[in-house]
């Protein structure tokens, strides 16, 4: 990946998927920025750090179509996936809501089982956020709804418990995704996301933002896509500094085949506060704009 004038390995990631009836697992490991961004606020570093997820699956119960997963795996919040060759994501950056608001990963139990046709449910129970080892002990619960038609999709999710690694503090998030097809060359979602935590002392940290991102591909092989968001971090719970942030992405990608991609992207961030890199490590900035170049090549074989 280039970044202005920056060349980087983003990730390099190799999958491995058992899937047999009833059981299953998944596995995703490698190395490269992504790894270590993803586990640099875990206290249990080791193969930790180049294990992004490692689950085991149980499909169905009793024969009903109950589906478990236990292990280390991405969080349920969101729009975006982690990695941006995922079909969720139509841009090479993540979102602020993404980085800012939202926990990655998790370790724990979750199961999901389809209601109806339309209306599908969920509940886990994890160690925490961003960590396998936990908070102390301090256990985190969620639980989602999605309803899904043909053009569209809405999911809601719920999660609360204590984040902290020392003292108490309870953080309740709410996140709800609407994800959009009204045309077969036409994919989109808007996402609205808040949460509130208790702090050690007295007081309550908040955020909260919204986004929204199209994929339009006239052609087979070319597709463009604008995202634009809004973020709140109302006490720099988040960010670290009191703040409202904004950005725009436009990303313009090429699949040559089916196993590579090629994206061009150009990206405007800004604060009402100083608060990005000049790139000299002095003073701050309201603004950054980048433009990022990559090509992911995307190499699977069923065994």
């Amino acid at each position: 990946m280039k970044d202005l004038d920056q060349f980087r390995l983003t990730e390099a990631t190799v999958s491995l998927t058992g899937d047999w009836k009833p059981i299953g697992f998944h596995v995703d490991g490698g190395w490269g920025d992504f790894y270590k961004l993803a586990a640099a606020g875990d206290s249990w570093k080791g193969p930790n750090q180049y294990i992004s997820q490692a689950y085991f699956a149980l499909k169905s119960i009793g024969g009903l179509p109950i589906r478990v997963e236990a292990g280390k795996f991405f969080s349920s919040v969101g729009a975006e996936m982690p990695q941006s060759y995922s079909d969720q994501d139509f841009n090479t950056t993540r979102s602020l809501l993404f980085w800012y608001a939202s926990p990655l990963y998790h370790f724990g139990v979750r199961a999901s089982a389809p209601v109806t046709s339309k209306l599908t449910v969920g509940a886990q129970i994890l160690s925490g956020c961003d960590t396998v080892v936990g908070a102390h002990g301090h256990q985190t619960v969620a639980g989602t709804a999605t309803w899904t038609e043909k053009r569209w999709s809405l999911t809601q999710l719920y999660m609360g418990g204590n984040k902290k690694a020392d003292g108490s503090g309870w953080r309740q998030l709410s996140d709800t995704v609407l994800t959009l097809n009204p045309a077969p060359k036409i994919h989109a979602y808007l996402e609205a996301l808040g949460a509130v935590e208790k702090r050690v002392t007295p007081g309550y940290d908040r955020w909260y933002g919204w986004a929204t991102a199209w994929r339009f591909s006239p052609k087979d092989k070319w597709s463009i896509s604008p995202r634009a968001e809004w973020y709140n971090d109302a006490t720099g719970a988040t960010t670290g500094v009191p703040q409202h942030l904004q950005e725009l992405t436009l990303t313009g990608e090429y699949r040559p085949v089916k196993f590579a991609m090629a994206r061009l992207e150009y990206r405007s961030d800004w604060s009402d506060r100083p608060f990005f890199s000049d790139g000299s490590g002095g003073r701050l900035t309201k603004r950054r704009d980048a433009a990022i170049a990559g090509v992911t090549f995307l190499l699977q074989r069923g065994l």
